[in-house]
């Protein structure tokens, strides 16, 4: 079985890092700074799309985890319960 909600999720976080890149961009190309802000400017922008990007890859790595653990942990109660109905 395939789980739609997991591709819904990594489809809506590139569309959210896309959306912010796009919209720096045109507000860091819009202000009037010199060269060196400018580069300034989408270096930290870069820092803090990146350090975003992170934080959301180790919130989607606790999700998977504890999604496999559920699994595990449902897998092993019907293994179980499978081993009941047969000893009858």
């Amino acid at each position: 079985m395939q789980d739609t909600n997991a591709g819904s999720i990594g489809g809506a976080f590139m569309l959210f890092v896309a959306g912010a890149a796009i919209g720096g961009l045109l507000v860091a190309l819009n202000t009037p700074k010199t060269g060196p802000e400018l580069r300034e400017d989408l270096k930290a922008l870069g820092r803090r799309a990146r350090n975003k990007a992170e934080g959301l890859a180790g919130d989607a790595e606790g999700a998977w985890d504890n999604l496999k653990g559920k699994a595990g942990s449902a897998g092993e109660a019907v293994k179980q319960d499978l081993g009941e109905m047969a000893k009858r």
